[in-house]
């Protein structure tokens, strides 16, 4: 269903309303859609009512002109309306990358909504002024590329190493189809204001995460393995999980670990 939130027509399914079993809301990584947990919400389904959205600018949600439309800022203030308005209780909040970075700033800013908190290949930012200006630089250039000539730029994107394991040819054609069709314009505007050198660098603030949580990591990742067990460290209530045999893409890599990982801890966090 759409849902028309601060202006915004936002792709919204509720796979499953099942007042006796939590909700939980999935949140897709750049160039995705909601359409990418197809494969895992049979499984989810019998511990939890998953959720899936199609975020600012992606899938069949609609996106803005203008790329500040897609700062974190306003990408809060919409995902937490769409939780306060659309969803009875709190929500056990799962991110994947993009959505993991999404997720992040939502349970530092709204607390409240969530029942516990669950990132995939996520991070809290980049800390040095430096760096993120130089990341700054490369997404304007990918966002230029993207605007040019929008192909080449999904070619070489999939040849980034975080990319490089082996997905049945199922899975790949779900992919390439997903990204196939997202609005260009709006794509580049994502990477523009909301990609890991603007949003907002909120190492400090973790210390003070009120939620549970679980972080999940492919153990073939090296740079996000790092970050996730600094995350680890610094989250006053939280655990790891690095999965075997996968890269970034955990949930499709790996995806009945995934499901095992998401149940013990949804299960080990139920609200008495």
């Amino acid at each position: 269903m759409n849902i028309r939130t601060r202006g915004i027509s936002y792709h919204f399914n509720l796979h499953q309303n099942n007042p006796d079993l939590p909700n939980l809301l999935l949140l897709h990584g750049f160039l995705g859609s909601g359409n990418i947990f197809n494969h895992l919400i049979p499984a989810l389904k019998t511990f939890s009512n998953p959720i899936t959205i199609d975020l600012l600018g992606h899938g069949d949600t609609e996106g803005a002109e203008l790329h500040y439309r897609f700062s974190t800022n306003e990408q809060v203030l919409d995902l937490s309306k769409l939780i306060s308005e659309q969803i009875n209780g709190p929500v056990f909040l799962y991110g994947y990358s993009m959505g993991a970075r999404l997720a992040l700033q939502l349970s530092i800013r709204k607390p409240e909504l969530l029942q516990g908190l669950i990132l995939e290949s996520g991070t809290f930012g980049i800390e040095s002024e430096t760096e993120r200006q130089a990341r700054q630089a490369l997404d304007a250039a990918r966002a230029d590329l993207i605007m040019g000539n929008f192909e080449d730029f999904l070619e070489d994107w999939k040849n980034k190493p975080l990319f490089q394991t082996s997905l049945s040819d199922e899975k790949l054609a779900l992919i390439h189809q997903i990204q196939e069709n997202q609005n260009p314009i709006w794509i580049a505007n994502s990477l523009l204001a909301f990609g890991t050198g603007s949003m907002p660098y909120v190492r400090k603030e973790i210390a003070n995460l009120k939620c549970s949580t679980k972080l999940i990591v492919g153990e073939l990742d090296a740079k996000f393995v790092q970050i996730n067990q600094t995350m680890n460290r610094e989250i006053p209530d939280c655990s790891l999980s690095i999965i075997e045999s996968s890269n970034h893409r955990v949930h499709l890599e790996q995806p009945e670990k995934s499901i095992q990982v998401i149940k013990e801890f949804i299960t080990n966090h139920l609200l008495p």
